[in-house]
């Protein structure tokens, strides 16, 4: 199997980016290409009885999104060189589907994704977008495990 574009979905956090080092290896020993990738979560729903649909970005959507651009162009300039970085982010009300239709979309071979190894409650309210991933994908997917 050869992989050409791998994902590499980025919550913008530190622990989210441990997979960089190891994608930016792996990329350049594959020639492949890497697609960074942030996803900003919009879940507008109109209030009961509304009269007038909701707007289509939440209040500092626009913001977020300039935000997240800015990181994900940071982190493409800590890649090797000849290594081809695109960067990328989308507004969707799933994380976990926005990454995988990205991927099914722009035909990416494999997602690298970092988990963050979150349990009990703070799991059940955040959920885990890496075994969703892991779970639903059409591609391989190489999780790298939460640092003690």
């Amino acid at each position: 199997m050869s992989f050409k574009k791998i994902l590499l979905p980025l919550d913008l956090s530190a622990e989210g980016e441990r997979a960089l080092p190891a994608v930016a290896e792996l990329a350049r020993a594959l020639r492949a290409s890497v697609v960074l990738l942030h996803v900003v979560e919009n879940v507008g729903a109109p209030p009961v009885s509304a009269r007038v649909p909701p707007p289509k970005l939440l209040p500092g959507t626009v913001q977020e999104l300039a935000r997240a651009q800015k990181h994900l162009d940071e982190r493409r300039a800590s890649f090797p060189a000849g290594v081809e970085v695109t960067t990328e982010v989308v507004v969707a009300p799933s994380v976990s589907h926005a990454i995988l239709d990205y991927a099914a979309r722009e035909g990416c071979d494999a997602i690298a994704l970092s988990t963050h190894g979150r349990t009990g409650f703070r799991r059940l309210v955040t959920g885990s977008v890496a075994e969703a991933v892991l779970r639903a994908a059409q591609v391989p997917v190489l999780a790298f495990p939460r640092q003690e």
